[in-house]
């Protein structure tokens, strides 16, 4: 039972992997707080645009 318990303690095969893991949900979670970030910075620059164009008059040539 000894013996058992020291190779699992030195095995590190699994050890790689879960680095890799762990690596991949963090530049998930970077992604998405960058894509939330990015999205209500979009959003807020279309509402200003279109607000503002909203009270815009745009003449039509004569003759038409």
């Amino acid at each position: 039972m000894l013996g058992f318990l020291n190779r699992f303690r030195r095995d590190e095969r699994g050890a790689t992997a879960t680095e890799y893991a762990m690596l991949v949900v963090f530049i998930a979670l970077a992604v998405a707080v960058g894509a939330t970030a990015l999205g209500g910075g979009v959003n807020h620059l279309f509402n200003t645009v279109g607000s503002t164009l909203t009270g815009i008059n745009v003449p039509t040539p004569p003759g038409q």
